[in-house]
């Protein structure tokens, strides 16, 4: 019996298969960003937290940048003290993550959003950049 223990490849390493696995990976990303820069027409903005809104700062057809303020929204905040929980309720503020143009406002002050559900804004991006 040979004590030689037996691979099923016929290379010493299998550092082929890891940089193939690397530029699979590398392609499959670029392909996914160059769809959300170039093909993605239009960005629907929806409650990132439970809340109530209370401002919206643009209007239906605004240009705005990156960093300008859309919306805020008053959250309830909970945090543990004491063995006791603490809620206090605060506006935030959302702001533009890339230059664009507000096509819909679909939010109305006093609304109480859900996250992730109902849109508030939808926005158009600046083609070749990510929303």
């Amino acid at each position: 019996m040979s004590d030689k223990k037996k691979s099923l490849t016929v290379f010493k390493t299998d550092r082929h298969e890891d940089i193939a696995a690397i530029i699979a990976s590398a392609i499959i990303v670029a392909i996914v960003l160059i769809y959300m820069a170039f093909v993605v027409p239009s960005v629907n903005l929806n409650a990132q937290q439970d809340g109530k809104l209370t401002e919206v700062f643009v209007a239906e057809g605004a240009t705005v940048k990156k960093g300008d303020k859309l919306y805020s929204l008053e959250v309830v905040k909970k945090k543990w003290k004491d063995n006791v929980m603490e809620e206090k309720h605060v506006i935030q503020e959302f702001t533009a993550k890339a230059n664009g143009k507000v096509l819909k406002i679909a939010g109305k002050i006093g609304d109480k959003v859900k996250k992730d559900k109902g849109l508030i804004i939808q926005l158009s991006h600046q083609r070749g950049t990510l929303p």
